[in-house]
């Protein structure tokens, strides 16, 4: 199941015995993990009734997961980064461990809980991993899409007291980016900067939020393509300074060129707006954008931009080229193709 499925089922009670958190979605994992603790453990009685192991042996698993709960029904045993679940070089004695929890899992005490959690994704050749997939015990964290960012920005400024509608959600996510612990402190600082204003607008997010990489190649576009080269720069050079590697904003800048020439393509060949989205692999906030910059340029121009960064990336990765200073000399051959 997914994050939203279990998170749901635990709000119903509807709880099972056995789970595998898996996923890259780290912050609402450990959120959901609250929760499930929250709704299993009385107030007062979680410290007898919690064990939260790290990589156990099989003993110590099973000795916590065998203890009578104390004063309520379950109690709930967290194991993390078991090393039955990542990768691991010990196989001799992982064999030997997996085969007794393995053993033990069909009989274990129905008033456990037990939670194992990994960081990013299990290895799914583990035995255990297998056993868990079967007993439909995996929970998926997978990173946000973009219409469950989009939800899920407006339930968390709901619970600061402030109100944001889907456009301005839409626009933060777009900004900011899908990782939710990110978002998280990007909406404490708006609700924050907000103060007793209820509602969240779209310049309050330009004027506090920090923006993504994404979204600031996305403005340094917009800014060469309106023939702005000095804001374009100046962009670039805040990138830097907050660390960004060249080669990366390279790839990242080439990417929003293929988007641009693919925009192109699909506006002279009239697609739906609806699908434009999708088959672009870019968030719908950022169509109408996307558009306005495809339309300054013919597809033929942007077709030689997308060809030029292709082949100046090839030939720094072939040696041909340095490194050094490979984000600024991209941004003069664009210029020097698209005037």
């Amino acid at each position: 199941m997914n994050h939203t499925a279990f998170i749901e089922a635990v709000k119903a009670g509807r709880i099972a015995s056995l789970y595998l958190l898996e996923g890259t979605e780290e912050y609402i994992k450990q959120q959901a993990l609250a929760r499930l603790r929250k709704k299993l453990l009385p107030k007062g009685m979680e410290q007898f009734n919690d064990a939260d192991l790290t990589n156990p042996d099989a003993d110590e698993l099973i000795a916590a997961a065998e203890t009578i709960p104390f004063m309520c029904e379950k109690r709930v045993v967290i194991v993390r980064d078991s090393d039955l679940l990542v990768n691991s070089r010990k196989e001799e004695e992982d064999n030997k461990k997996t085969q007794r929890i393995l053993a033990y899992l069909p009989t274990a005490s129905p008033g456990t809980c037990l939670v194992f959690v990994v960081r990013g994704r299990a290895d799914g050749r583990k035995k255990l991993y297998h056993y868990l997939k079967k007993a439909n015990a995996i929970v998926d964290f997978s990173p946000l899409s973009e219409p469950e960012s989009i939800n899920w920005v407006q339930r968390n400024m709901r619970a600061l007291g402030k109100s944001i509608d889907a456009d301005t959600a839409a626009r933060l996510v777009f900004t900011v980016g899908r990782d939710a612990a990110l978002l998280k402190q990007e909406m404490d600082k708006l609700s924050s900067y907000a103060a007793d204003k209820e509602r969240i607008e779209n310049t309050d997010i330009d004027t506090i939020c920090t923006q993504s990489l994404e979204c600031t190649i996305f403005q340094m576009v917009d800014a060469q393509v309106a023939g702005q080269y000095d804001r374009a720069f100046l962009l670039l050079n805040r990138m830097m300074r907050n660390g960004e590697d060249r080669m990366h904003i390279l790839s990242m800048l080439q990417r929003q060129y293929r988007i641009l020439y693919h925009m192109r393509c699909m506006l002279d060949e009239g697609t739906p707006w609806q699908d434009l989205a999708p088959l672009l692999g870019i968030p719908s906030f950022s169509v109408g954008l996307a558009q306005q910059q495809a339309k300054r340029y013919s597809r033929e121009k942007l077709k030689a931009a997308y060809d030029d960064l292709l082949d100046f990336e090839y030939q720094i990765k072939a040696g041909a080229m340095p490194q050094e200073g490979c984000a600024e000399t991209a941004l003069l051959r664009l210029e020097a193709l698209l005037e």
